[in-house]
């Protein structure tokens, strides 16, 4: 038996796995899977802390602003990590209004895809799928990204319990905790361990909030690319391998005819892949860019600290990020062109 016979076919479930999963773990079911009424009671539940937590910190994060003289005049450090704040702020925030106003297109592009996706084994070694499931520097890209969040999130209260123990060491029953956070905008006057347990778990729903919204709004815009490519591709060596005949001039025409049929159906599905994630991805470009800069800036400024750590890391979560959308879309643009101009629209 061969690698290939012996090598597992993915199914179409497994190509959205990740996407979904990642709007799941929001309370977001966007494909809309069965399931029993107290999860999803509790999915609905999770979505409105995770709501409610990025409004209390966009909250603080503009009256802290608005506050200049007291929380940010003549400290760029500060002014570095407010604006690395506002950008991730906006750039999960465009991406979540472009997916809510398009959810449905998106789903009905899902739907189409989905019908179009071979039966079978023999169908899904044609089409040569597992070639285009999700590559294994991505899988690892995707492991990077929710490194960088823990450490980012749970950075400061590690911080802080060490130092604590540092203290005890050393001082002895003079040690103090400090109470750091993994925002720079100050919410709370008088910190308690209660009052620090509460804007822990805040900063953490908000950071799942932003950082999975970022993240899977692209890996479905990847998804989907990866799912035309798959069918470009096979219509590209539909046409390489047939080998037309005088003989069978009829079935040579329905042959073609097919080939348009169907490249026409996915230059539809094409459009409407770019109707829908054009905007965003146009954005990606500034947000990802001015994102950069900031963080660079405030590496420059702040040094290798744990902030400056954490925001290095990020730096090079983002760009990955950045190359793996931008591949996805440049190999889908590449197919359509070289199968386009096989057919005069």
């Amino acid at each position: 038996m061969t690698n290939v016979e012996e090598e597992k076919q993915r199914s179409y479930d497994d190509f959205t796995y990740i996407p979904n999963l990642i709007f799941k773990s929001l309370g977001i079911d966007f494909l809309q899977s069965p399931k029993p009424l107290w999860k999803d009671i509790l999915m609905r539940v999770y979505s409105c802390i995770c709501f409610l937590s990025h409004c209390y910190i966009a909250y603080y994060l503009i009256l802290r602003t608005i506050q200049w003289e007291e929380n940010l005049a003549g400290n760029p450090v500060i002014i570095m990590r407010f604006g690395i704040v506002y950008f991730f702020v906006a750039n999960s925030d465009v991406k979540f209004v472009i997916f809510l106003y398009y959810r449905r297109r998106l789903k009905n592009l899902n739907d189409k895809l989905k019908s179009l996706y071979p039966n079978g084994d023999k169908q899904c070694l044609d089409y040569r799928v597992n070639k285009f499931f999700w590559p294994r520097i991505a899988r690892y890209g995707f492991y990077y990204y929710y490194f960088v969040v823990v450490f980012v999130v749970l950075g400061p209260i590690t911080q802080a319990i060490l130092e604590y123990l540092y203290q005890r060491h050393t001082i002895g029953s003079e040690a103090k905790f400090i109470f750091l956070s993994t925002f720079p905008m100050e919410r709370i006057k008088n910190m308690s361990l209660g009052t620090y347990a509460f804007s822990l778990l805040v900063d953490t729903t908000f950071s799942h909030f932003i950082m999975n919204i970022n993240l899977g709004t692209d890996i479905w815009m990847m998804c989907h690319s990866a799912q035309l490519c798959m069918h470009f591709s096979y219509l590209g060596r539909q046409l390489a391998e047939y080998k037309p005949s005088r003989e069978k001039e009829q079935e040579d025409l329905e042959f073609l005819v097919n080939v348009v049929r169907r490249h026409e159906q996915l230059f539809i599905l094409h459009k409407e892949l770019n109707d829908i994630f054009g905007i965003m991805l146009a954005y990606n470009l500034f947000s990802t860019a001015t994102t950069l800069c900031c963080v660079v800036f405030y590496t420059i400024l702040q040094g290798l600290n744990r902030e400056g750590i954490g925001f290095l890391l990020f730096f090079f979560s983002s760009s990955a990020q950045f190359y793996m959308v931008s591949y996805y879309g440049q190999l889908l643009v590449d197919l359509v062109s070289k199968h386009f101009l096989c057919f005069p629209q």
